[in-house]
Order: C-alpha cells, then structure tokens, then sequence
C-alpha cells in the first residue's frame, strides 16, 4: 500500500501526460540522444512483443520526450548525450520510450500518451 501511494505522489507532482499524433513523435538514439540501443535484435523483438501486450491489455506507460532538437550528434562527439538546441520544434525527440512507440506503431495506433521533460540538457 505505501508503495502505491509513493507512485501516486509522484505522478501527482510530476509532469502530467498528454496525447500526441505517433506521426510527431521520433526516436532519437541514432542521434546520440537518450540511452544508447544496445539490445540484440532478437531481443528487442521480444521487448517490443512485450509492450505490444501490455499496451492490448490497456497499460500504457507514457513515453519520456523533448521538442528540443540535439545540436550536435553526441556518438560522433565523444559526448554521453546530444546539446539541445534552446528552441522548441513541433516534433517530440524519444528520452525514454522507444521500444513502447515501436510497439505503438506496429499495432497502429495514431497517438500516443507522452510527458514532456522540460530542461535542456
């Protein structure tokens, strides 16, 4: 019971979620952006199989994003993330989220539930 009403706080006094087009949410790890994709494909699959689950059975965990673009590409810079540039875009960079927006996109959904981080990096 405690631990319910500790992740009942935090979603209280967090950032709340809202819906987005999956059109205009895009997955940024290939920028050096977020955490490194360092699962083996096959893998990966069973993650996405996974989530895909989870989202049919109605338990979708909002994804982590930014509509701040990287500056810079943090793989080729040495860099353990991407700057963010200062102005916002109408699209949303994936945080933490990429394996639930593949799954989204594989069942079809049209949007998405997300939280926007608001700091720049």
């Amino acid at each position: 019971m405690k631990l319910l009403l500790e992740n009942f706080r935090q979603y209280q006094s967090g950032p709340k979620p809202f819906y987005v087009s999956i059109d205009l949410v895009l997955p940024t790890e290939e920028l050096g952006h977020g955490k490194d994709h360092d699962c083996p494909s096959r893998e990966c699959d069973d993650i996405i199989r996974d989530k895909i689950a989870q989202i049919m059975g109605g338990k979708f965990e909002p994804i982590v994003v930014c509509n701040q673009k990287p500056v810079n590409v943090a793989r080729l810079s040495g860099q353990s993330q991407a700057l963010k540039s200062p102005i916002e875009e109408p699209f949303y960079y994936v945080l933490d989220g990429h394996h639930r927006l593949e799954a989204a996109k594989q069942i079809g959904l049209r949007k998405v539930p997300v939280i926007k981080k608001e700091e720049i990096n």
